[in-house]
């Protein structure tokens, strides 16, 4: 050798360093040391010199030997050399840049275990060059190995665009191959509307590249298309490939996701509302004697920008998108890709998708175009023209199955009917609710079947399995009649986000400010206005006073239990409320306790109506009624200031956009309270509330996107306010019997926290109470003036 053997070790022990440092020396080894004892590597290396690398795996140290040759690699990052005392702990560190691609004798790629393995087999050495072609970066962990400034300028010099204008322009007759292929119906009834068109050619005599063309029109919004071909989380990606291209698709990853908005380690800024990402996909082989496909590529996501939009706001989705998808070296990927030579690699891959609403409609056009260009210095393991030619045709086939991943993801977000509960006890229909056809009930006759999500009996001809989407993902296979079906496809889900698909769920606070718990801050304009102070402070003693039956107290009890005067100043109400919630956002019940009413499953069947939503009724409806009636609580007419500051506040608390405090009649929900003066007083049709549903549990209710459930998307809230979330609380009567609610209100998807929970159930208690005393001295009065 021209020059000494350097070697690194993993694991340097003091009191052995020098007869380790000998023992190297007699083996042809040299080690060298910093002054703090730790191993160091001289960067000029030699052609012909060899390094040792000590790996630490599962307990033990392996060596691998590396000698210099003449292929090219690429740097996978640093692998960070710990050095420990004998007590274990980490004395210092020292990173050292290993290749993510090995090539053994000149001929076969190897990977880092490939090249373990090897040495434990005490096989020859793996040759490698030290120039290499991409520079390793600066982050150990970063799993891309080109720098994103780069990705984006790949992106954006990709002349996808310009190739999907040339094929646009193509006369039909061009083109070598072309077929309709049919879809499912997303609502509409035109069997013509929803079709997708597909061509294929040689782009040049020679044959050497190959091009796709999709286009049809989908009856959905483009949001709902976001989610299915902008995938963030592999979860998600999986999922959408998988119905795209069934079993064809074998799985991906998302090796890199930079978000519009972000500042990427470079310091380069993606522009607000689009994305960056890395992906692989792997697929099934296309021939049969050869291997898997794997596609390696840079997806980026572009929301379309009005052209007349003269203030520059943020690009908005609704207004039509594109995806564009470049393709990759599988060696600029450090993690994601699959390793071995069971796969060969799809290389030199344009394509564009383009999304664009189709008038005022609720419908879009997709455009799908993909371009091969072949490359004449493919080396082995990339993909013949005719494969990637095979390859590009199923991915345009797996186009028009966007209708069917949107109709399952919309089945996904429903409610539906608990097949042990009461709503099938309740719903024994005996003739199919869709064609009024007579049925037998026999489980044995097997001529009816009941649906999933209405939980009412229809016949075979009206029934039919659909696949759902999960919130993880997963699809399940669920009954459902042709009727549910269609009001499914009425519903709006344009602000539905794949992010909250799933059950509603009560959340932990969060670190940071951005939904913090009550402070009873909002207490303190009430209580310095004198009409109002003395209501703020009867619903401040009740606040403090857990254990006190009665609202007549007049005092606050303080920690030592002593009493503190009625005129005590404001400052000291303020302490004592803030006090109180500091000790509750400890004491609150953990986020996993918090119950909900009918959140992951419904236990009552659903009357759809056309034209108006059809009010349920809970099994004690008639003792509920029997209570409002003699309590009167339909009749309360007085001012109700307590309530008044019950709704201020938790408006300004938790951020609601309204807050009502109402009785749940027969025919109509009379408003006790609202913080929109107008609605004071005022009688809703109960079939156009929430609040009937909050009377089908004992718990509390949320609902988060109602235009996109089936049992929300017609109220009046919804379709005249925008009402886009609603958490209602139940108002308590005598025995425990529910006779209103504190409804919350907003018109933008919000989460509830723990703490913001434990404040709700708490003010429905302290309502309840108020409302119970009001009635009681309005009884008393009455009974003293008679």
């Amino acid at each position: 050798m021209s020059a000494p053997a350097k070697t690194l070790r993993a694991i340097d022990e003091d009191e052995s360093e020098h007869s380790q440092h000998d023992g190297d020396k007699e083996q042809g080894l040299d080690k060298e040391f910093d002054e703090d004892g730790d191993a160091e590597v001289t960067p000029n290396v030699g052609a012909e010199d060899t390094i040792t690398v000590i790996v630490h795996v599962r307990d033990k140290i392996i060596p691998i030997h590396c000698g210099f040759g003449t292929q090219q690699v690429v740097w996978l990052g640093h692998v960070a050399i710990a050095r420990f005392d004998e007590d274990g702990q980490t004395q210092g560190w020292l990173e050292l840049g290993i290749p993510t691609k090995f090539v053994k004798d000149g001929k076969r790629e190897l990977g880092l275990t490939d090249v373990i393995c090897d040495v434990l087999q005490n096989r020859s050495h793996v040759y490698i060059n030290t120039e290499t072609t991409t520079s390793s970066p600066e982050d150990p962990s970063r799993k891309v190995l080109v720098d994103d400034k780069d990705l984006i300028c790949r992106a954006q010099s990709a002349s996808a665009s310009v190739a999907l204008e040339r094929a646009l322009a193509y006369p039909t007759n061009s083109w070598d191959s072309k077929k309709s292929t049919p879809c499912i119906h997303l609502g509409s009834s035109d069997p013509n509307a929803e079709c997708f068109t597909l061509f294929s050619r040689m782009s040049n005599s020679a044959g050497e590249d190959n091009e796709v063309l999709a286009t049809g029109n989908i009856v959905c919004s483009p949001q709902e298309l976001v989610s299915v071909l902008r995938s963030s989380n592999e979860n998600d990606y999986n999922s959408a490939m998988k119905g795209l291209y069934g079993d064809q698709f074998i799985y991906g990853s998302v090796v890199q996701v930079v978000k519009g908005g972000q500042s990427t380690q470079e310091l380069v800024e993606v522009p607000e509302g689009h994305q960056l990402a890395v992906k692989t996909s792997c697929f099934v082989r296309s021939r049969l004697f050869a291997r898997n496909e794997q596609w390696c590529f840079l997806e980026y996501f572009q929301p379309v920008e009005k052209a007349n939009a003269t203030a520059a706001p943020a690009p908005d989705a609704a207004q039509g998108f594109s995806v564009a998808f470049v393709s990759m070296s599988e060696q600029e990927l450090a993690a994601g890709e699959a390793v071995g030579d069971r796969v060969d690699q799809l290389d030199g891959i344009t394509a564009l998708c383009v999304v664009e609403p189709v008038g005022d409609a609720k419908k879009v056009r997709v455009t799908f175009h993909a371009l091969h260009t072949e490359n004449n210095n493919a080396t082995e393991g990339v993909a013949t023209a005719k494969m990637t030619q095979s390859r590009l045709l199923a991915l345009a086939e797996g186009i028009p199955r966007l209708p069917a991943v949107v109709r399952r993801r919309r089945l996904g977000t429903q409610v539906f009917a608990d097949s042990s509960a009461a709503a099938n006890k309740e719903a024994q229909n005996s003739r199919c609710i869709s064609c009024t056809k007579g049925m037998r009930l026999s489980t044995l006759a097997r001529c009816a079947r009941r649906c999933q999500l209405c939980s009412y009996n229809v016949c075979t001809s009206c029934w039919s399995r659909e696949n759902v989407e999960t919130y993880n993902g997963h699809v399940a296979h669920m009954g459902f009649c042709r009727r549910c079906v269609e009001w499914v496809d009425r519903c709006d889900y344009s602000q539905v986000q794949i992010e909250r698909h799933g059950p509603v769920q009560i959340v932990d606070d969060p670190v940071d400010n951005s939904s913090s718990p009550p402070t009873g801050n909002s207490l303190r304009e009430s209580l310095a206005v004198e009409n109002t102070k003395a209501a703020a402070v009867a619903v401040v003693k009740m606040l403090l006073n857990h254990e006190s039956s009665s609202t007549k107290s007049t005092c606050i009890i303080n920690s030592d239990g002593e009493s503190e005067d009625e005129d005590e100043d404001e400052e000291g109400y303020m302490t004592a409320v803030q006090e109180y919630f500091q000790r509750r956002a400890h004491e609150a019940p953990a986020a996993a306790d918090c119950v909900l009413a009918n959140a992951e499953q419904r236990t009552y069947p659903l009357e759809l109506v056309e034209t108006s939503p059809s009010a349920p009724f809970p099994q004690n409806e008639l003792a509920r009624l029997e209570c409002i009636n003699t309590l009167g609580l339909m009749s309360l007419k007085d001012p109700m200031p307590e309530l008044d500051i019950i709704c201020s506040f938790l408006s300004k608390e938790l951020g609601f956009f309204c807050m009502m405090i109402t009785i749940v009649g027969e025919r109509h929900q009379l408003v006790l309270s609202c913080t929109m003066p107008d609605l004071v007083q005022a009688l809703l049709p109960r079939e156009h509330t929430f609040c009937q549903h909050l009377l089908m549990g004992d718990a509390p209710f949320i609902v988060r996107n109602p235009e996109a459930d089936v049992r929300f998307y017609n109220l009046n809230p919804v379709t005249k306010q925008g009402v886009k979330f609603y958490c209602g609380i139940p108002i308590m009567g005598p025995r425990g019997v529910m006779v209103g609610s504190v409804c919350c209100v907003h018109v933008a998807v919000m989460d509830i926290t723990r703490s913001q929970y434990d404040t709700l159930q708490r003010f429905g208690q302290i309502a309840s109470k108020i409302i119970q005393v009001k009635v009681e001295a309005k009884c008393s009065s009455l009974y003293a003036a008679a």
